[in-house]
């Protein structure tokens, strides 16, 4: 009995030897996968900026109201991020378009997301392509419309700007019959740009 435990003993041992000198020569090489993840930018400025606006009797020649389109701020790499648009002696009916060269100089496609018009305390959601009435001076009656717009897609592909490509956006302001006069209006519109994969 004894030395049947001891034959089943010694073989169990033998099996376990043999296992233990397959796994031993058993020959392997491990492949290994170094990541380096570089993130691009996202970023945008007003290249160019310019109005329409014209000499209202060239025939005399009488120019009534100037327009000033001027850069205001620029972040921490030096891109200008903020322009100044003065309208000096404008009047009721009074009509002009400042126009914005908006260039992609980061390294990540972007599209236009959302903008607003910021006047005292007030910030208005807007979108492309619909003109909104501001009250200025909270009579209840507004003073300026706006019209925010793309005026020109040089690479047909809607408000997607590659890097190194642009898009032209139109602001046409115009002066309302409620406007009173001597008066100083002021808005500010501020429009975002992101990353196109997450615009809608």
């Amino acid at each position: 009995m004894n030395i049947g435990k001891s034959i089943i003993g010694v073989f169990i041992a033998l099996v376990m030897l043999a296992s233990m000198g397959i796994a031993f020569a058993m020959w392997s090489e491990t492949l290994k996968v170094n990541v380096t993840v570089n993130t691009g930018e996202v970023d945008v400025e007003w290249s160019d900026y310019w109005s329409n606006d014209t000499i209202e009797k060239p025939e005399v020649p009488l120019d009534v109201t100037t327009v000033t389109v001027e850069p205001e701020e620029w972040d921490t790499e030096n891109d200008l991020i903020k322009l100044n648009v003065t309208i000096d002696n404008a009047y009721p009916c009074y009509k002009v378009g400042i126009y914005g060269n908006v260039s992609n100089i980061g390294t990540i496609p972007v599209k236009f997301l959302n903008a607003s018009i910021k006047f005292d305390t007030t910030i208005i959601p807007i979108t492309c392509c619909t003109w909104y009435d501001l009250d200025l001076d909270n009579d209840g009656k507004a003073d300026i419309n706006v019209h925010l717009g793309l005026a020109y897609d040089p690479d047909n592909d809607g408000t997607q700007i590659d890097p190194g490509s642009f898009d032209t956006y139109e602001l046409c302001i115009h002066v309302k019959q409620n406007a009173t006069e001597n008066s100083t209006y002021f808005f500010e519109l501020q429009m975002t740009f992101a990353q196109w994969n997450e615009v809608p």
